[in-house]
């Protein structure tokens, strides 16, 4: 048996997700598929890298196999029987680029264990305990953007989610003659896990001093009182918020323009208040900025590399990044990716998760 879940590009929103805030992502063609078989003991082989592991229950590796046992100790967790399987898998999401190959490997798993064990689970309940593997076993903080999505994804549309609700809403991706481009700066940080889980740890001490329960909770005004730093982590999450809105309406309203303009604003702020971008992408970012054609960009994901979502005019991105890749090897030593992708469904679309299943529309 054979399942497949996709990878995904957040429009805007960064950083928002585990900050009750609002989030803007589409699935994209790039997955991570996996194939399943009973077996006497869990056997994962990873195409990726090369590698076939015999995994004990509950055994933490600090490796590629703990987004498979994590969603199988998840769901014993949750009361669901886990019986050992066989697995390989294959992707064609990069690793690193921050386009979620992690989530996408979780959900796949999940939806192999409920056809391969016949259980019945609603699609939001499949979300959580992919949630909580990444959590709990992994040991990363994530919010729950990137699972959401390789769940409810839908095809030539974007969801709107408000994490704090769980409420969502597709967004149609009107772009007329323009589209979303993907540039994999083939860099990722040592620090960006730490830092990453560090940026939660300090929105958590922004809500404690302040004595407020949510970010939706606080207004600029209240922010002032907070040391700089954290004012700085404050600003940002309070105005990515206000941009998602913005973003919606101007898709909605087949403003392309006016969309670029809030991807270099989030980037700006994802850049001087969350501070969790880096010289290569800050680089590639400033080479787009105002050439011909090239509306917005941003880096996406947690941080510190990854990649840049970029939103061009049709036929205008491949003479810049010849030009941007050469320019990129000089200062860096090494290549950029250029990566066009399509929407894509996520698995409530594509596999029948359980026959109670509920319908988004």
């Amino acid at each position: 048996m054979k399942i497949k879940a996709p990878g995904r590009v957040n429009i805007i929103g960064e950083h928002t997700d585990y900050n009750d805030g609002f989030v803007l992502p589409f699935a994209i063609d790039r997955y991570v598929e996996v194939e399943v078989s009973p077996f006497k003991k869990f056997v994962l082989t990873s195409k990726l890298y090369n590698q076939t592991v015999e995994v004990e229950k509950n055994e933490r590796r600090r490796s590629w196999t703990d987004y498979v046992m994590g969603v199988v100790w998840a769901f014993e967790q949750a009361g669901y029987r886990v019986e050992p399987f066989e697995m390989q898998i294959d992707s064609t999401l990069p690793t690193g680029a921050g386009l979620s190959s992690s989530a996408a490997l979780e959900v796949a798993t999940a939806v192999a264990i409920v056809k391969l064990m016949g259980h019945r689970i609603e699609p939001k309940d499949l979300v959580q305990i992919c949630v909580k593997a990444e959590r709990e076993f992994v040991g990363v903080r994530c919010g729950v953007m990137d699972q959401f999505t390789a769940v409810f994804a839908k095809k030539d549309h974007a969801i709107l989610l408000d994490t704090m609700t769980m409420d969502y809403e597709y967004v149609p991706l009107n772009l007329n003659n323009h589209e979303f481009v993907l540039i994999d700066s083939n860099v990722k940080h040592e620090l960006a896990s730490s830092e990453y889980n560090k940026r939660r740890m300090e929105c958590e001490t922004i809500l404690k001093t302040l004595k407020k329960r949510s970010f939706r909770d606080l207004t600029e005004k209240d922010i002032a009182s907070l040391d700089p730093t954290l004012r700085k982590r404050a600003k940002h999450v309070l105005s990515e918020n206000e941009r998602v809105l913005k973003m919606v309406s101007a898709l909605k309203d087949n403003r392309p323009m006016l969309a670029g303009c809030y991807l270099y604003e989030s980037h700006a702020s994802l850049r001087d208040l969350y501070e969790v971008s880096c010289d290569e992408v800050d680089f590639i970012v400033g080479y787009l900025k105002g050439r011909a054609g090239i509306l917005g960009a941003r880096i996406v994901g947690g941080g510190f590399g990854g990649s840049v979502l970029a939103l061009v005019r049709k036929g205008f991105i491949d003479f810049s990044f010849e030009d941007l890749d050469r320019e990129y090897r000089k200062l860096f030593g090494r290549s950029i990716k250029l990566l066009r992708v399509s929407s894509s469904d996520g698995v409530l679309f594509s596999h029948l998760i359980s026959p109670g299943s509920e319908s988004a529309t």
